[in-house]
């Protein structure tokens, strides 16, 4: 795997004229016109144009197209927010790809962090991500540093931890009362976690045949089951969703993955609706509650003694 990076590192700048900053090698890349542009509207330039020490996390052109055209307006029209959004792309010092590890976070000058993800794509090549932007052209070197060239802008930026985002999130309300009802809002909490929370959003938990939910509610255990089977211990965003089959839950049972592309994936019968990046983690917004092979939620209703273990079959 070491091999392979070096090699990825290196291939950027064999037989290349060796650019001074960070804006020579952005230049020489070619297709990080609107960075550049934006740059500038927001009073980097100068920095993006330093003899550093810089590593830019930086969007393509074409990640700026696929921004949602109110988003692009409001950043082009709100100079303090563009600021921020672009700083949180830009790091003090030299990184390069030899030092990403897995869930690795990189403080940026706008004092947010970039988690660095690595997912095996095959025996012997490895793809990264930066809180689940897909790094394409990796080490693009200059004399000042490195340009990690993305495919999608990291807008927005990661605010809070998941239980923040369930508990302020109106369409997640029923995901809240479950998630306290559980007991699981500490876990959920922890400023240390590399967590993935498919949510169910809801739409979804009303799906769930009449009666269930209430009995959930009452029947810890049978709560506890069903919500950790939505839990991974390890950040899985789109891109790590893309490459992966089947993933163990916190819960014990595997969910199986299905993905044509990185905007079509499902989850079990679910489908990933949203993704949200958060300080702890991320949450995949799901149209589905997800049950845990061999649980029956139908047997599981608001008439049933809360002392008993939720029924299953072997």
């Amino acid at each position: 795997m070491k091999f392979l990076i070096a090699v990825l590192s290196l291939a950027s700048v064999v037989n290349a004229q060796w650019p001074l900053t960070i804006v020579d090698v952005l230049e020489k890349v070619g297709n990080e016109t609107t960075l550049i542009s934006l740059a500038k509207q927001a009073g980097l330039y100068n920095k993006l144009n330093s003899l550093g020490p810089l590593t830019v996390f930086a969007p393509t052109d074409t990640a700026f197209e696929r921004l949602p055209k109110d988003v692009m307006n409001e950043l082009q029209s709100n100079k303090t927010l563009l600021k921020e959004v672009l700083e949180a792309h830009m790091v003090t010092g030299k990184i390069e790809i030899l030092m990403f590890l897995n869930d690795k976070l990189i403080p940026t000058m706008g004092g947010t962090n970039i988690r660095i993800n690595v997912y095996d794509v095959s025996p012997i090549a490895i793809t990264l991500t930066a809180n689940g932007a897909g790094i394409v052209n990796p080490d693009c070197h200059a004399i000042a540093g490195f340009a990690q060239i993305i495919d999608t802008v990291m807008y927005p930026l990661p605010n809070g931890t998941i239980i923040t985002e369930i508990t302020n999130n109106a369409n997640m309300s029923t995901l809240a009362t479950a998630v306290s009802k559980a007991g699981l809002i500490a876990t959920l909490s922890a400023s240390n976690g590399n967590f993935t929370l498919f949510a169910p959003t809801n739409e979804a938990f009303s799906k769930l045949p009449a009666g269930v939910l209430n009995g959930l509610l009452k029947n810890v255990t049978a709560l506890t089951n069903v919500l950790t089977y939505h839990v991974l211990s390890d950040v899985y965003n789109n891109v790590g969703l893309y490459y992966s089959r089947e993933l163990r839950t916190v819960q014990g049972k595997n969910v199986t993955i299905k993905a044509s592309s990185r905007e079509s994936i499902m989850v079990n019968n679910a489908s990933v609706l949203k993704e949200l990046e958060k300080t702890n983690g991320v949450l995949q917004v799901v149209d589905t509650v997800l049950i845990p092979p061999n649980m029956h939620p139908e047997l599981v209703h608001d008439k049933m003694d809360t002392n008993l273990p939720v029924s299953s079959r072997g």
